[in-house]
């Protein structure tokens, strides 16, 4: 199974949420050992994994924020408390900065979860579904005007790329600044408008990772990546100044 992991601050709760998608057995899987060893309750939000050939001894139970199990799609993931409450949520539209990111071994569905698929739509991942609720808050606001920037960074054997810059291949090097904090220097920002020029972008870096063939996965994705929204919020007759956000988007 694959883990989506959701930060943001929120009044009601902890800032930090984790909701667990099982995925069923593929055929390389299934012809290894057809037996299942992974239950699941999405209402008690409860997994239960036991030892294969154990048969006496007790499952171990896992609890989560959310789960859902095999057979759900992506759509699935909206109605995750997680998911409705803080993707949903106006956090990043109103000046918080946010994180949203997946782990899980190699094979669990990280990079699935995260990106999807375009066709069929209930197929489409975390990531896209993210730009309408970034796009929907926005185009919803009054009295505010919004400028939207992205970036896309890869992470792999420690070192950083840019997925949009001119030259992919070129190592980027990580700073440390007294106000803007830890950052990338030299990479690429580019001005968004919409849901179609995010994906595009987000399409373009996907093309540029490092990927290659393991044991669970014949197109395995041998990297981290992080799409990143920036969001500059600036009130209409207003003399405050304007605010600042990121919302970041991690497989």
């Amino acid at each position: 199974f694959s883990t989506v992991t959701s930060s943001y601050p929120d009044k009601l709760s902890e800032s930090v949420r984790v909701v667990v998608r099982c995925r069923p057995l593929n055929d390389r899987e299934k012809a290894v050992s057809p037996e299942a060893v992974l239950s699941v309750e999405p209402q008690l939000c409860q997994c239960s994994i036991r030892r294969p050939g154990g048969q006496d001894d007790p499952p171990k139970q896992f609890t989560f924020d959310g789960l859902r199990g095999c057979r759900l799609d992506s759509r699935g993931l909206r109605d995750v408390t997680v998911w409705h409450r803080l993707s949903r949520s106006q956090g990043v539209t109103e000046g918080y900065n946010g994180t949203i990111f997946a782990y899980g071994q190699t094979g669990s569905g990280k990079s699935f979860t995260m990106q999807g698929v375009s066709e069929p739509e209930a197929q489409r991942g975390v990531i896209p579904r993210a730009f309408e609720h970034v796009f929907e808050t926005i185009q919803c606001a009054e009295n505010t005007k919004f400028l939207v920037r992205a970036c896309f960074l890869e992470i792999y054997n420690e070192d950083i790329r840019d997925l949009l810059g001119n030259d992919t291949k070129q190592r980027l090097e990580l700073k440390e600044h007294p106000e803007r904090g830890v950052y990338v220097r030299d990479l690429s920002m580019h001005t968004v408008h919409g849901v179609g020029e995010c994906e595009r972008m987000m399409e373009r870096g996907c093309r540029n990772r490092a990927v290659g063939s393991t044991l669970m996965n014949k197109d395995s994705s041998r990297s981290h990546s992080i799409f990143t929204l920036h969001l500059e919020i600036c009130r209409t007759g207003e003399q405050e100044p304007c605010r600042k956000a990121a919302q970041k988007l991690c497989s």
